[in-house]
């Protein structure tokens, strides 16, 4: 990509629902949110940045080092539109937009990843992928909407503003995309389908 996409990573949630630290949940050779980094660097997004807020210290120390910026967001109990914010201040480079991913997606291919930013350089839209004829993520936002985020406020995300900003869609074929780790269920199922040779136990299934 001949211009600057930033990869902006959502990880400061407590992961309450699941009973268990997601970001540090086994992944390949390392854990969910270093598996996120890896995708984000191989889809050639600069700078990337990882927004985290519980347990920040397990989990950064958890962190490969690599070229990723690490954000603490100390209001992530707030809600998800904290997070956005924070990552998006961290930028220091100019960037024609960012991809916001989520920490616990860890299988979203590198292709539809730059897919999503190559569609919003081109476009300097609002870029959303769609599967099985519903909204996805990862999400492209041009730079010229960032200052939108700063008006967010609660457990909101950027869906909330994508009607103030020129938008377009991509569409996807691959089902598994929309998937996400919310329960020991989704982790088992999602575990199976795109790590079949594991070296690791899932602990976490369902009784």
């Amino acid at each position: 990509m001949s211009k600057k996409v930033a990869g902006i990573i959502l990880a400061a949630g407590s992961s309450s629902r699941f009973g268990a630290i997601k970001q540090l949940l086994p992944w390949k050779r390392s854990n969910l949110v270093n598996t996120v980094i890896e995708t984000a660097t191989l889809a050639s997004l600069d700078p990337i940045i990882v927004v985290l807020g519980s347990n920040a210290d397990e989990i950064r120390a958890s962190m490969n080092k690599s070229q990723a910026q690490i954000v603490i967001n100390p209001d992530w109990e707030t809600g998800q539109s904290s997070s956005l914010k924070a990552g998006l201040k961290a930028i220091k480079t100019e960037v024609c937009g960012a991809v916001f991913l989520l920490a616990d997606q860890p299988h979203l291919s590198v292709n539809l990843v730059a897919a999503v930013a190559e569609e919003g350089i081109c476009t300097e839209k609002v870029v959303t992928p769609i599967i099985n004829d519903r909204r996805a993520n990862p999400v492209f936002f041009p730079a010229s909407c960032f200052y939108l985020f700063m008006g967010l406020d609660g457990d909101v995300g950027g869906r909330q503003i994508v009607s103030e900003c020129p938008h377009t869609t991509i569409s996807w074929l691959d089902e598994w995309m929309a998937k996400d780790v919310d329960t020991p269920e989704n982790y088992e199922e999602l575990s199976e389908h795109f790590w079949k040779e594991r070296d690791f136990p899932l602990s976490f299934r369902s009784e």
